[in-house]
């Protein structure tokens, strides 16, 4: 049994995907009010954030360190599709190209799911500790 999890990253993962879930709600009024490039700029952090939680889930942190660069790997693997391709290209390039708002919409609906999956999981890993 793994031991419990200290009160403090309890609080920062709730903060995390609390976080993550508001960029994922503004994008979708960006989207909504046809300003894909906005609504990208909401979802690439959000989406970056939700991966890092389900690594946090994975390999807790407070159990053992992960080195910055094993980090960052392990985030570029939790990415769905169609963020994960948007990791070939430079992050400057995806946040400030203009972006129509039907082509983030498929971005959309793949970070409102993950959003779901993720929050499911936080859920599930705060009942069990």
């Amino acid at each position: 049994m793994r031991p419990s999890v200290p009160t403090r990253w309890r609080h920062l993962v709730r903060d995390q995907l609390e976080a993550a879930a508001e960029r994922v709600s503004r994008a979708g009024r960006h989207g909504t009010e046809g300003e894909g490039t906005r609504a990208m700029q909401e979802l690439y952090p959000a989406v970056v954030t939700l991966a890092t939680i389900n690594v946090w889930l994975d390999d807790p942190p407070w159990e053992a360190a992960i080195a910055p660069e094993e980090m960052h790997r392990r985030v570029q693997n939790r990415l769905p599709n169609l963020f994960a391709a948007l990791t070939e290209l430079d992050v400057q390039q995806v946040l400030t190209r203009p972006w129509a708002a039907p082509d983030a919409m498929p971005y959309l609906e793949e970070a409102r799911a993950f959003n779901d999956g993720t929050r499911a999981r936080v859920d599930e890993w705060l009942e069990g500790r």
